[in-house]
C-alpha cells in the first residue's frame, strides 16, 4: 500500500495549485533580490557618499557581493539537500533582517563588506532553493512555470530603480536600504511558510555528502554541461558592466545607451514566459541552444552599432536570449541529471558562473586595449558563448544520445 501511495501522492502533487502558489511566491522573491542586488548603479553614488568609500571601494564591494551570491548560493544549495527547505528560507530571512539592522551600524568600508557579504550570501541561497524547488512540482507545464517564475528577474531590474529613487526622495541611504532589504525579508518569511518538496520524492536519493560531490563531479556529461554553462554566460556579464561604453564608442547617445540594458530586461520577461512555453511543446534543448544562439549573433554585430533601428533589434535579440536561458537552463540540468538532491545540483551550476562572471569582463577590456576596439573581444566573446552552448547541449543529452 506504501508503494502506491507516495506515487500517486506525487503525481496529484505535480502541475497543482501548490506548485502554481510557489511561482507566485518565487516571482516576489526574485524581484526584491534582484531589484536589491543588481540594481547597482542606482545606488552606487549614494553608498559611496554615505561611507565615504572611493570609487574603487565601491566597486570592490559589488564585485565581492556577485562572487558571494554566486558561490554561497551554490555551497548552501548543496548544504540545503540535506535539511528541509522551510528552516533553510526562513533563515535567509533572518539574514537579510541581519543585513538591515547591520547597515543601521556600521561605519566603515569594512562593515559594509561584510554587511554586502551577507547580503550576497542570503539571497544566494533564497535563489538557489527557489530555481531548484519550482521545476519539482511541475510535468506538463514545467518550462512555463520557470519561465514565470524568472520573471521575476527582469521585474526586478525594471522597477527597483524606481523604488530606490523614491526612496531617495523621502529619507537617507542607511533607511532606503533598510526598507528594501526589510521587505526582501518579508517575502522570504512568508514564503518559507509554504516551501517545500513535493511528496512522494525517491527515498533512495542519496545523502548529499563528500562521496555523492566526488559521484556528481566524476560525471563527464556533468562537467562538460557545467563548463558549458559558465562560457554561456559570459557575453550577459560583459554587457552588464560595459555594454554603455560598447554603445557610445559606437557614437550611440549617452542617454540611449544607458537605457539600453533596461530594455534587454525589460524584453527578456517576455521570453522567459514565451521560452518557456515555446520550450514545453517543441523541446527545451534545442529551443534554449537557438536562443542563446541568437544572442552570440548579436554580440558579433554590436561593434557596428550606429542608429538607434538597429540598436534596438539587437537589444531585442539580447532579451530573448537572457530570457530564454533564464528560463529553461535548471529545468533541464534537472531534467537530465534527476531531481533527486535538485537543490544540490542546481548549487554546483550556479557555482561554475563565478568564473565567467569575473574573468570575462576583465578579458574583454585587456583585449580592447591590445586591439584598439570591441570589434576582437566581442567576437571572441561571440566564439565562446557557442562553444559554451555546445558543451552545454552535448552534456545535457540522454545518455542514451551519447552512447548512439
Amino acid at each position: 500500500m506504501t508503494r502506491t501511495e507516495g506515487p500517486t501522492a506525487r503525481e496529484e502533487a505535480l502541475d497543482s495549485a501548490q506548485g502554481w502558489l510557489l511561482v507566485a511566491l518565487g516571482v516576489c522573491m526574485l524581484t526584491t533580490i534582484w531589484g536589491t542586488l543588481f540594481t547597482f548603479t542606482v545606488y552606487a553614488s549614494r553608498l559611496s557618499a554615505a561611507f565615504g568609500l572611493s570609487g574603487l571601494q565601491t566597486s570592490s564591494v559589488f564585485s565581492i557581493t556577485t562572487a558571494v551570491f554566486l558561490i554561497s548560493g551554490g555551497i548552501f544549495g548543496v548544504v540545503a539537500a540535506r535539511l528541509p527547505l522551510r528552516p533553510v528560507v526562513a533563515a535567509a530571512g533572518v539574514g537579510l533582517v541581519a543585513v538591515a539592522a547591520g547597515f543601521q551600524v556600521v561605519d566603515s568600508y569594512v562593515g559594509v563588506l561584510v554587511v554586502f557579504a551577507l547580503l550576497g550570501m542570503t539571497a544566494g541561497t533564497a535563489f538557489i532553493v527557489v530555481v531548484s524547488l519550482v521545476p519539482q512540482w511541475f510535468d506538463a507545464y514545467e518550462g512555463s512555470a520557470m519561465g514565470l517564475t524568472l520573471t521575476g528577474n527582469g521585474l526586478g531590474v525594471l522597477t527597483f530603480p524606481f523604488v530606490w529613487l523614491w526612496l531617495f526622495d523621502r529619507v537617507d541611504f542607511r533607511l532606503a536600504f533598510a526598507a528594501v532589504t526589510g521587505a526582501a525579508a518579508l517575502v522570504v518569511f512568508a514564503s518559507s511558510v509554504v516551501y517545500r518538496r513535493p511528496p512522494g520524492g525517491s527515498t533512495d536519493a542519496p545523502d548529499v555528502d563528500l562521496a555523492w560531490l566526488r559521484w556528481r563531479v566524476g560525471d563527464r556529461q556533468f562537467l562538460v554541461a557545467a563548463t558549458g554553462y559558465a562560457l554561456l554566460w559570459a557575453w550577459y556579464y560583459v554587457l552588464s558592466s560595459q555594454l554603455v561604453d560598447i554603445l557610445t564608442a559606437n557614437g550611440i547617445d549617452t542617454t540611449v545607451a544607458a537605457g539600453a540594458f533596461g530594455i534587454v530586461g525589460g524584453v527578456s520577461i517576455v521570453a522567459r514566459v514565451g521560452g518557456g512555453f515555446i520550450g514545453d511543446r517543441v523541446g527545451q534543448r534545442d529551443v534554449f541552444a537557438s536562443c542563446v544562439i541568437l544572442a552570440a549573433a548579436s554580440v558579433v554585430v554590436l561593434p557596428a552599432i550606429g542608429s538607434r533601428l538597429s540598436l534596438y533589434v539587437v537589444l531585442v535579440g539580447f532579451g530573448i536570449g537572457n530570457g530564454t536561458l533564464a528560463a529553461l537552463w535548471s529545468p533541464i540540468v534537472l531534467g537530465r541529471f534527476g531531481t533527486e538532491n535538485a537543490t544540490a545540483t542546481v548549487g554546483l551550476l550556479n557555482t561554475a558562473i563565478a568564473g565567467s562572471a569575473f574573468l570575462a569582463p576583465l578579458a574583454v577590456s585587456a583585449l580592447r586595449r591590445i586591439t584598439g576596439s570591441y570589434t576582437a573581444p566581442l567576437v571572441s566573446l561571440s566564439v565562446i558563448t557557442v562553444v559554451g552552448v555546445a558543451l552545454f547541449y552535448w552534456g545535457t543529452a540522454s545518455e542514451h544520445s551519447v552512447s548512439i
